[in-house]
């Protein structure tokens, strides 16, 4: 059986700085917990970003769909038993910005169980870290 992780956050900012936070190699590390720097060889599909964290070692992120604004959706490769996949979806909501994640590919047992409960705190910790890092931007709008 395959398991997901998957909520969304709406964000007082508009989509371009949701999507400049999430896409941009030089801003992941201000929300991706214990990520230290970041490349991106293309910001297209085929495209990948490696993620560097201090003292362990790096996960990969091929690109697979952009649509930038609205959606990307990458392969990440990490410590995991094998990759999974990552999307957000960005739409206007109100004054701000509706982001949805989904991440899919979790098994069940074993490592998996362990795998899938960090990753599902550590995602939610991230998305409400991009939302308190853009509504502190806009904190005096």
């Amino acid at each position: 059986m395959e398991r997901s992780i998957e909520f969304s956050v709406t964000i007082a900012a508009p989509t371009r700085e949701v999507w400049s936070v999430l896409t941009e190699a030089d801003k992941i590390p201000t929300w991706w917990e214990g990520v230290h720097a970041v490349k991106l060889t293309d910001p297209k599909p085929g495209g990948v970003y490696t993620l560097d964290y201090e003292g362990g070692n790096p996960d990969t992120c091929e690109i697979l769909q952009s649509d930038p604004g609205k959606l990307l959706i990458y392969r990440w490769t990490s410590s995991e038993p094998a990759p999974t996949l990552v999307e957000y979806r960005l739409q206007d909501f109100e004054k701000g910005t509706r982001l949805a994640l989904r991440n899919t590919g979790y098994q069940t047992g074993g490592k998996w169980d362990k795998v899938y409960d960090a990753n599902f705190v550590g995602w939610l910790k991230m998305m409400l870290g991009v939302r308190r890092l853009l509504e502190g931007a806009h904190s005096g709008d």
